[in-house]
């Protein structure tokens, strides 16, 4: 009987550049994994009206918000504009009134100024909105309509899930 010696190597060969593939094409998956995605730090909503995004929208509660209590309003405002623009005001019919603050938290009734290029970060810090005397519980399942208005860009309406910004 013969023996061939070199009758298994191209089987053995054949297998290790299977096992390569397999595990290149395995690395390969990488960024574009599912798993890989990366998850909001806050549980917002985002939309936008002519220059200005409005980024991570939400309400800033653990627990249901019983009727006639205060919420924050939670979110980023960017304006990519080449000029100033404001948010003016901010309504839902889920508040009497909706209050907006400058940075030490004082009410601001002339509104949040946003400059040209600029944003105003309030996902989390200071509150710069806030929804006064809810109209009804609100629980951690429902999102509430809010309208933005901007002296220069106009209106939005979103619909803000309630959230806190670990979740």
């Amino acid at each position: 009987m013969e023996q061939r010696t070199g009758a298994r190597a191209p089987l053995g060969t054949a297998t290790g550049a299977a096992v390569l593939v397999l595990l290149a094409a395995a690395c390969g998956t990488g960024q574009d994994a599912e798993t890989a995605r990366e998850t909001p730090d806050t549980p917002g909503v985002d939309g936008s009206v002519g220059q200005v995004a409005l980024s991570d929208v939400y309400l800033d509660a653990d627990a249901t918000i019983a009727a006639g209590d205060s919420v924050a309003l939670r979110g980023a405002l960017t304006n990519d504009g080449d000029t100033d623009d404001r948010l003016v005001s901010v309504s839902t019919p889920a508040a009497g009134s909706v209050t907006l603050l400058d940075e030490q938290g004082d009410s601001s009734p002339d509104g949040i100024d946003l400059p040209a290029d600029g944003s105003v970060d309030a996902t989390r810090g200071q509150v710069r909105m806030q929804l006064d005397d809810v109209t009804a519980d609100i629980t951690t399942t429902d999102t509430v309509q809010v309208t933005f208005a901007f002296q220069e860009a106009g209106q939005v309406q979103l619909d803000v899930p309630v959230g806190t910004a670990g979740s």
